[in-house]
């Protein structure tokens, strides 16, 4: 049997290239990372613009404050007007949790926090009073999630 050396130079070439392959996968961690921080800051950014857009109308308006309630109010209890004002208030909703939604989808937005906005949505989405605007404010993935994850159906 033959024996083969290695010289010393050999194994410091091996191990140099151990080290720039090891600093590329930091690289690209480091990226991808720093990708999704940028999209979650796109994200919020457009949520925030939406929010502002859907509140300007409503600023002042202390009849809102019935709204921020934990429970739905019946629609049929509702003025014209004040329906208006649910229905706004639940198209800002929509936004907020949407841009959760896709934060959390990112691993930017942690497990307690999601849940929280998680049953949020579908106390909204499982009440069937206002699913209509419910649904026309959401985005095609977004909606699609809540619609295969809900257990209510609405008539």
């Amino acid at each position: 049997m033959k024996r083969i050396t290695v010289s010393f130079d050999t194994w410091i070439q091996l191990l140099g290239m151990v080290g720039v392959l090891g600093g590329l996968v930091f690289v690209g961690l480091e990226m991808q990372q720093n990708q999704r921080i940028a999209i979650a800051s796109q994200v919020q950014t457009r949520a925030d613009t939406q929010l502002e857009i859907l509140l300007t109308p409503l600023e002042g308006d202390q009849r809102l404050l019935q709204f921020y309630g934990i429970s739905i109010p019946n629609e049929s209890d509702l003025s014209d007007e004040d329906k208006l004002l649910f229905e706004q208030m639940t198209r800002i909703r929509m936004a907020s949790l949407q841009a959760s939604w896709q934060q959390f989808n990112l691993g930017l937005l942690p497990e307690d926090a999601w849940r929280l906005a998680e049953r949020r949505i579908f106390l909204q989405y499982d009440s069937c009073q206002f699913r209509d605007v419910f649904e026309n404010a959401s985005q095609p993935e977004f909606l699609e999630y809540v619609r295969s994850n809900s257990s209510s159906t609405c008539e």
